[in-house]
């Protein structure tokens, strides 16, 4: 029987309020910051890290200052509160300088899915402290995709003079039998994949080495403009620039990532990914280098991946990357790696190390491990033309 898999997405609409509902929310977002900032002074002053107790303490005084409120909304005040004095020890305990936490300007309102609005396609209808409101949105091509799916955590958010409503919709996707495995190997230049089934094996290499000169052409250009602008422009030179270098580097992560999607579907295989929990942590090199390695987009990547994998009805897995860059996919005997070429020295064949780290990901999965290869297969599938496909903006 195979499992169930729970697929989310986030999705964006934009409010169109009338001008009586632009002042309702107004109040509410006003209202909204002062029930977080008197929670989150209460946790700071008495040290509390427990939603128990924070509510205990709290949410009496809360209901009878702000008696026309659902009381749902001091529960998520609670919430938020908590979330930011915990990151704000968590930080603070490793010993980083770091300003406690303080409320001037709230932006996002979180909401409860079942108590605080009801979302259909003709509007958003919201609990206020002047009751119920309707409000119209603009529902764009993409969202209708999401029709038919159950709706979970929601928040409402204000950005300049608009107002929007951020929504994650789920559903159950069903878990797929698979023929094989695909280890995914990223790197700052390509993303290396390596199809492994029971006695065969298939190299791929996506080359995304252009979203590498995006970002060393946006940081010169970051450079010029800090050191010849000031104030107001500054500000908004940056703020342009930085939009316009993501969504150029979101483009090639989607295109790789579809890519990828569709090799997992056609051929049937369970993707593998490294672990790259505190991996930042790890990459101390010289200045430029970690620039380099600090601003590419690692798990952004991974995480895309993953959604698309999900979808299709293939649960991602993920593996140690500790020495699969190193170790011999025939003899298991650990190598030193020279730059980005792998030679095995009991038996000698060399190769791209990246094509090999792909292999070894996918084989250090050991609920799925397929049926071993034999040397002479794994020879001539490194010696095999490695399918190359280039990934532009």
């Amino acid at each position: 029987m195979s499992n169930s898999l729970l697929l989310s997405e986030t999705c964006k609409f934009k409010l169109k309020p009338s001008m009586e509902q632009r002042q309702i929310l107004e109040e509410l977002f006003s209202t909204y910051r002062d029930m977080v900032g008197e929670c989150l002074r209460k946790a700071m002053d008495l040290n509390i890290t427990s939603r128990k107790r924070l509510h205990e303490s709290i949410y009496k005084e809360l209901r009878a200052k702000h008696p026309n409120y659902p009381s749902h909304y001091i529960y998520t005040a609670i919430t938020m509160a908590l979330g930011m004095y915990k990151s704000y020890r968590r930080v603070s305990r490793k010993g980083e300088n770091v300003k406690p936490p303080s409320i001037e300007e709230l932006k996002t309102i979180l909401l409860d899915d079942t108590h605080l609005f009801w979302f259909n396609w003709g509007g958003l209808k919201l609990a206020t402290h002047k009751g119920h409101i309707l409000v119209p949105f603009e529902a764009h091509e993409h969202s209708k995709k999401f029709m038919g799916w159950s709706v979970k955590g929601s928040r409402l958010l204000r950005k300049d003079d608009g107002y929007f409503f951020h929504i994650t919709f789920r559903r159950n996707v069903e878990e797929r039998m698979v023929d094989g495995l695909l280890g995914i190997d990223v790197n700052e230049k390509s993303i290396d994949l390596a199809v492994v089934k029971p006695g065969e094996i298939m190299f791929v290499k996506l080359d995304i080495s252009e979203a590498k000169y995006i970002r060393d052409r946006y940081f010169k250009k970051r450079q010029r403009i800090q050191s010849k602008t000031r104030g107001r422009i500054k500000a908004k030179l940056l703020a342009k620039y930085s939009g316009r270098e993501k969504r150029r580097i979101n483009s090639i992560i989607h295109k790789a990532s579809k890519i990828i999607a569709e090799m997992i579907i056609k051929e049937n295989v369970k993707p593998v990914m490294e672990k790259l929990k505190k991996m930042r942590k790890r990459i101390r090199y010289g200045r430029m280098m970690n620039r380099r390695l600090h601003s590419m987009p690692f798990r952004k990547i991974q995480s895309y991946i993953s959604y698309k994998s999900i979808e299709g009805g293939y649960k991602p897995e993920y593996v140690d990357a500790r020495n699969t860059s190193r170790v011999c996919p025939i003899c298991g005997e650990l190598n030193k790696p020279n730059g980005h070429a792998f030679k095995c020295k009991r038996y000698g064949f060399q190769t791209d190390r990246h094509l090999v780290a792909a292999w070894n990901i996918a084989v250090k999965l050991p609920m799925c491990r397929p049926l071993p290869l034999a040397a002479k297969a794994i020879n001539e599938a490194f010696k095999a033309e490695v399918e190359r496909i280039v990934i532009k903006c």
